[in-house]
């Protein structure tokens, strides 16, 4: 029987080898299949009783389902060698099962087999079983649409699989009583902040408060744009003393619209509002008008109706923008 060393020794901790012979059938068959040794060697040493089961009764089922699935040899090799556990579970009670409730949330099988190359430990038996299903089946209770859930599971499986369901159930609940539709993306969005957060929830409570908001309007910033709780320190800080400091807002403005906190404010707040002073300046527009009609909008409509509307009057508005980015890019360097 080949193993290198190093997996022997791992192996041997495991327990004792009463059928070499087995063992030497699982590797010819893993090679037969296209492992090379570092393959073996990781899926060995992860997985020791993989060596005890039989190739043609166990191992070959699993992988003739896998390829019929649509898994391609390199996809299969490449899994099955982070994920070995997986040729362990029942073909019929588990693996099949598990795809099929996959493919009844997902939609496709081309996304579940792109999720699982990434995020192989999903056809683990106690992660599916455990946390997986469990946890969408309690969305999906709670009126979550499944076109929702799976958009989700392809961006963020993590949200999904990390937490055990007692958690998961209790994030759900409470993002529920505060008022959020489980009928919208945002709600989403916001379960994945609060179980993300949870210990960092009060700390960027306190932070927004000693800058002036109010508990209602930190809430209320959190149902517009459930992202303001995960911003580091460090950028609301400097964004509240840019809009506050420098432009002279309210700091209540900044709750009304929690979506600038996320804005990049070199790249993209900083440029638009000079923007938007060159033209303040000039008299073309309205020292009332919001500014956020000019700071939320993609860069195409901002450039359509800031800068282009307005090169003939005032030529410098283009590099005025363009300076603010280059000075951007300046720093990152």
């Amino acid at each position: 029987m080949w193993v290198v060393p190093e997996v022997a020794l791992r192996i041997s901790k495991w327990f004792t080898l009463k059928a070499p012979k087995n063992a030497d059938l699982v590797l010819d068959f893993l090679r037969n299949q296209g492992f090379d040794q570092t393959h073996i060697a990781k899926a060995i040493s992860r997985q020791p009783r993989l060596l005890m089961l039989s190739p043609e009764t166990n191992l070959k089922p699993k992988m003739d389902f896998l390829t019929r699935y649509g898994f391609s040899d390199s996809q299969l090799i490449k899994f099955l060698s982070i994920e070995p556990t997986i040729l362990g579970h029942s073909l019929d009670r588990h693996i099949a099962p598990s795809l099929e409730f996959l493919e009844g949330i997902v939609g496709t099988k081309e996304d579940i087999i792109a999720v699982i190359n990434r995020s192989a430990y999903l056809l683990n038996s106690s992660v599916y079983q455990k946390r997986l299903m469990p946890n969408i089946s309690y969305l999906q209770d709670h009126g979550v649409p499944a076109s929702h859930v799976s958009k989700f599971l392809l961006k963020r499986l993590n949200m999904f699989c990390m937490w055990d369901p007692n958690r998961f159930r209790t994030s759900v609940v409470k993002v529920h009583g505060m008022g959020f539709n489980p009928l919208r993306t945002t709600f989403l969005v916001a379960v994945n902040v609060v179980l993300t957060s949870k210990t960092k929830w009060e700390d960027k409570s306190e932070l927004y408060r000693n800058l002036g908001w109010s508990e209602d309007d930190v809430l209320s910033a959190f149902k517009k744009q459930p992202m303001c709780m995960q911003i580091s320190e460090k950028k609301i800080k400097c964004v509240f003393e840019f809009f506050i400091g420098e432009l002279g807002w309210e700091s209540s403005s900044l709750s009304r619209c929690p979506v600038l906190l996320c804005y990049d404010l070199e790249k993209r707040v900083i440029p638009r509002c000079a923007v938007l002073q060159v033209l303040l300046s000039n008299g073309l527009i309205k020292k009332n008008m919001k500014w956020t009609s000019a700071l939320i909008p993609s860069e195409k409509r901002f450039l359509e109706r800031f800068v282009t509307k307005y090169k003939e009057e005032v030529p410098e508005l283009m590099r005025a923008n363009q300076h603010m980015k280059e000075s951007a890019r300046t720093k990152e360097i």
